[in-house]
């Protein structure tokens, strides 16, 4: 799943030419995303986030202030990657981050907590 989502904010920063300022903040924004990983992850396999429908982080357990912090600061950075990825693609960030829900989905360790199409949530299998 690291692999997947790192790799989808690499093509985001190759796709197109850049403004010099628009780099250095697609590099912020991809070492801020990779520097939370592991504690992204960690909220996942501890059920305290799930996976959303909509391609964000989503809080369903009992989280302290600094976790549900780092939900926030995920979900803000995934919001920059789909409208960078829908304005290319000519398309909207909703569309982006609902194709990105079933990657994420698909991708999640067993245990996460998944929302399908519908609304429904349950542990991945």
């Amino acid at each position: 799943m690291k692999t997947r989502f790192l790799s989808l904010l690499l093509l985001v920063a190759l796709c197109g030419a850049f403004a010099p300022v628009a780099r250095a903040q697609d590099a912020e924004l991809k070492q801020r995303m990779a520097q939370r990983l592991v504690s992204v992850d960690d909220l996942r396999s501890r059920q305290i986030a799930g996976e959303n429908n909509a391609g964000f982080l989503e809080v369903r357990g009992p989280a302290n202030p600094q976790e549900r912090q780092l939900v926030e600061d995920e979900n803000r950075d995934r919001a920059a990657v789909y409208a960078l990825i829908a304005k290319r693609s000519e398309t909207t960030a909703e569309t982006v981050g609902r194709a990105r829900a079933k990657q994420l989905a698909a991708a999640s360790a067993k245990g996460v907590l998944v929302q399908d199409a519908a609304g429904n949530w349950a542990p991945k299998r």
